[in-house]
């Protein structure tokens, strides 16, 4: 590069720095993105050295990127206030937030399992089977939905009273059965049924 060459970029740069003050939008060189040469890098940096040199009030900054800023003292202690002094301490206080929230998210998930498993335990079952399908369970005096042979679900824990009912049949043995409910346990009431003996007409036979 001569000397022609490189006047004409210092004068660029020299431009380009005057413009960046007017507008003080923090914008970069034009060609800073650029592949340039050392030689090219070097009169740029040494330019603008001396121009905010030149105009007093201005350090040199170098930011997080590892890049180099011409800043004002309020700017430049603007700057430190927001970048944490010691790297360190910031790694270990990210450390502990991120360990905080993993115990929390594992201490909801255990609270949500316990409530599941307590919610599962709070009942019973009880199997209702019989010599005859189709039959109507009664449960505690009340008929249900279910017919022979089906499982009751979520029975509350004691004694409760099992029979079943057909037309056109009567009980085979117990007509009910006493079953205790136990939570988290599964039971069984096994009753039978038998066709019912159609009985005569009151009166006795008729006389021809």
């Amino acid at each position: 590069m001569d000397e022609k060459e490189q006047e004409e970029l210092r004068s660029l740069v020299r431009r380009e720095l005057e413009n960046r003050e007017r507008l003080r939008s923090g914008g970069s060189l034009a060609g800073d993105g650029e592949n340039i040469s050392a030689e090219r890098r070097r009169i740029i940096d040494d330019e603008i050295k001396k121009f905010y040199l030149s105009k007093g009030g201005f350090k040199p900054y170098e930011n997080e990127d590892g890049d180099v800023e011409w800043l004002t003292e309020a700017e430049a202690l603007e700057r430190d206030r927001q970048i944490p002094i010691d790297m360190e301490e910031l790694d270990e206080g990210q450390r502990k937030v991120r360990l905080k929230i993993v115990l929390m998210v594992g201490l909801a998930f255990l609270v949500f399992v316990l409530l599941l498993f307590a919610m599962r335990d709070r009942y019973g079952t009880i199997q209702v089977i019989s010599n005859v399908p189709g039959a109507t369970i009664v449960l505690d005096g009340a008929a249900t939905e279910f017919t022979t042979d089906s499982k009751l679900s979520r029975i509350r824990p004691g004694v409760h009273l099992v029979s079943i009912q057909k037309v056109g049949y009567s009980p085979d043995g117990p007509a009910s059965l006493r079953v205790n409910v136990r939570a988290g346990k599964h039971e069984v009431a096994a009753l039978r049924l038998k066709p019912q003996i159609a009985s005569e007409p009151r009166g006795g036979q008729s006389q021809d």
